[in-house]
């Protein structure tokens, strides 16, 4: 064992039993896309493998792999610097930088200060530009490698969808946590910009730190503008309306009932009948009952949500209470607790409420999803599909069609700092599950394009929407 932090037994075991404690009293149904039995197996082997001393990327691999187990793509394990430092001073990675869009896996830009470190070592060819396409490494290709990382990524249902997203900006992270490399030198197969098939060897070393950093912190401000975005209404060519939500954070309250009303009532009065609603990216947030009422009218079923594991001094000790989702969850359990006292809790069913029917929706509709629509973004891509008579293009949702457990909470385990998400409510779809949940996702017209500018991806895709209108 080789780590800059120093870890014993007790401390490991500390961080399980914390562990263990708070999956078992807060997780809304922990066995909802898995069986109990295995679980308890599952809990058990971390806890013997924890009775030996870890590092802290190793203590994190037995932590992802048992949260993995749970097929449920709200609950997971975050990364910690610590845990990132420790991977990083392995310097056993390739001297650039890689994400995924979709599931190609790309060359990102290269910082100043990571060109500089690579010149100066003599870390291999670097002849891969900026948007060229990674078509193997060390003779994996990508679904390969992915299969192998998905081990330790969580995600709905067991899918390998949503693993695609969760691992879309960490890819090297992942990659080394499934399959270090055990040589100095790794191939690497690439498609360049002039649409050339090549093959290179690089030496292993430092990864690209500041490329790596720069991308992310962008990434990390886009991500936080689109939460407090509650998305965008447009009618393009005087033909189609669209909407596009990045996000459904903030996707509830007055203001976001008054902006469906009146993008539903242009609709009505300018007679569109073709409607794209273009849910890419969009991770969840508040479960978008009020824009199917537009679409179904008032009094139509679409599913239940219920507070699992509702707030009582009991069962949070060790939730970080200084946060919005844990003020959310308090607020919840108390409306909840209310409505079952006054016999109207119904067991969570959610029914469309009333509206002006006039604005009802009746026209043609097609959904855009990919890896990244997920939790309410997923279930409104069902219900759309299902009650809406809706087309989807892209690729498969993340999400399930059916349930999972939200409203996530955040435990910190008090040795390696780890943040676990935990999820104390439970929602469900219309549906009842049957056979294969993945079959239900599967898209009328599936894309997978290689396109870098997000903008021209938007225009795509839109084009493509359009198209099976006709």
């Amino acid at each position: 064992m080789s780590s800059m932090y120093v870890t014993t037994v007790s401390k490991q075991q500390e961080d399980y039993n914390v562990f263990s404690t708070v999956l078992t009293q807060k997780e809304g149904v922990i066995d909802l896309h898995s069986d109990k039995d295995s679980i308890q197996y599952y809990l058990k082997d971390l806890k013997s493998k924890l009775n030996s001393e870890k590092s802290l990327l190793e203590q994190f691999k037995l932590y992802s792999i048992v949260i993995e187990k749970l097929h449920g793509g709200h609950t997971k394990i975050m990364a910690n610097n610590k845990v990132k430092t420790e991977w990083l001073r392995e310097r056993n990675s390739l001297p650039f930088d890689m994400y995924l869009i979709g599931r190609h896996l790309v060359v990102g830009e290269l910082a100043d200060e990571d060109q500089e470190a690579l010149d100066e070592k003599g870390a291999g060819p670097y002849w891969m530009e900026p948007g060229s396409e990674i078509i193997s490494i060390d003779d994996r290709t990508v679904p390969e490698m992915m299969l192998e990382m998905g081990k330790y990524i969580s995600s709905d249902e067991g899918s390998m969808d949503f693993k695609y997203y969760q691992a879309s900006q960490m890819f090297d992270f992942y990659r080394h946590l499934a399959l270090p490399f055990d040589k100095d030198s790794i191939p690497v197969k690439f498609i360049s910009l002039q649409n050339d098939t090549i093959e290179a060897v690089y030496k292993t070393g430092s990864a690209p730190v500041h490329s790596m950093n720069n991308r992310l912190v962008m990434l990390s401000g886009e991500y936080y503008a689109s939460e407090q975005n509650h998305g965008k209404f447009k009618i393009l060519r005087n033909k189609y309306g669209y909407f596009r939500f990045k996000s459904f954070t903030s996707s509830n309250g007055a203001d976001y009932e008054y902006f469906l009303e009146q993008a539903f009532k242009k609709l009505s009065e300018r007679k569109i009948n073709k409607l794209v609603v273009d849910l890419r990216g969009n991770t969840g947030g508040v479960m978008q009952y009020s824009f199917m009422k537009y679409l179904v009218g008032k009094g139509v079923n679409l599913g239940k949500y219920i507070i699992e594991k509702p707030n009582t001094r009991k069962n949070r000790k060790y939730v970080n209470k200084i946060n919005i989702h844990y003020l959310r969850h308090t607020l919840m359990s108390y409306q909840q607790k209310k409505k079952m006292e006054r016999g109207s809790f119904n067991e969570g069913i959610q029914e469309t409420e009333s509206l002006d029917t006039n604005l009802i929706y009746k026209g043609k509709i097609v959904v855009i999803t990919d890896e990244g629509t997920f939790s309410s973004a997923a279930i409104l891509a069902c219900h759309l599909k299902t009650l809406s008579k809706a087309k989807i293009i892209g690729r498969p949702a993340g999400g399930s069609f059916y349930a999972g457990n939200a409203g996530t909470l955040l435990v910190k385990l008090p040795q390696s700092g780890f943040l676990i998400a935990i999820n104390p409510n439970t929602f469900y779809s219309h549906l009842e599950r049957e056979g294969d949940p993945g079959a239900i996702k599967q898209p009328d017209l599936y894309l997978s394009p290689l396109i870098i500018e997000s903008s021209d991806r938007d225009q795509f895709y839109f084009k493509k929407a359009i198209s099976l209108f006709e």
